[in-house]
């Protein structure tokens, strides 16, 4: 089983990256997304309770639920409750993370290849086991770009999520493959596939 940790920029195709590699190993693959374990911790009494006591009424709606965009305007204007927030959340994520590798791990026939998405793999300190990390990379403007366009962000905000990210340059040079994703989905297909092919070349 190859394990590869891929990570990037926001908005930068890490999740159609993914999406791409696991159509091309055909069942072959998992995968563990960490944005996906994020939302449902987000559920859990627990952890709304902490939130609470932490970051107030404000951050939650009327009915009890937690408002994940007043919550993101906050944690991306203050350095300090963003750092609170990944205090309570990346620990549980890492840990669900570690306990996903070592189940699939014990399978009698496990895939051939676990896929970890982790948008944050290099601002926090989430050690996991794997053979290959994979930057999803793109341009600052095309991320804003696609921030704008797809997700309806203004200028203001745009930069603060950008801002609390490490830069793509730092990224790219701990990354063992890069991924640049500026273009079009069918050149981001192809260099899924010449990764599938340098992979399976590596393994054997």
């Amino acid at each position: 089983m190859y394990v590869l940790a891929v990570t990037g920029g926001v908005a930068s195709g890490k999740s159609l990256f993914t999406q791409i590699f696991s159509e091309l190993a055909k069942g072959k693959v998992e995968c563990f997304d960490c944005d996906a374990s994020v939302h449902e911790l987000l559920k859990e009494s627990e952890i709304l309770e902490e939130l609470r006591n932490r970051f107030g009424s404000g951050v939650f709606d009327n009915d009890g639920g937690l408002n994940r965009q007043r919550m993101g305007e906050r944690v991306f204007a203050s350095a300090s409750d963003r750092k609170d927030l990944e205090g309570m959340l990346h620990p549980r994520v890492l840990e669900m993370a570690q306990r996903e590798l070592k189940e699939i791990g014990r399978r009698e026939v496990p895939p051939d290849y676990l896929l970890f998405e982790v948008p944050l793999l290099y601002e926090v300190d989430f050690f996991l086991q794997r053979d290959t990390d994979v930057v999803v990379a793109a341009s600052r403007g095309i991320q804003r770009k696609r921030l704008k366009e797809q997700r309806g962000m203004d200028d203001e905000m745009i930069s603060q999520v950008l801002n609390a990210q490490l830069p793509m340059e730092e990224k790219i040079s701990r990354a063992q493959q890069v991924i640049w994703n500026d273009a079009s989905d069918t050149e981001l297909l192809e260099a899924a596939h010449l990764l599938k092919v340098w992979i399976d070349k590596k393994v054997g």
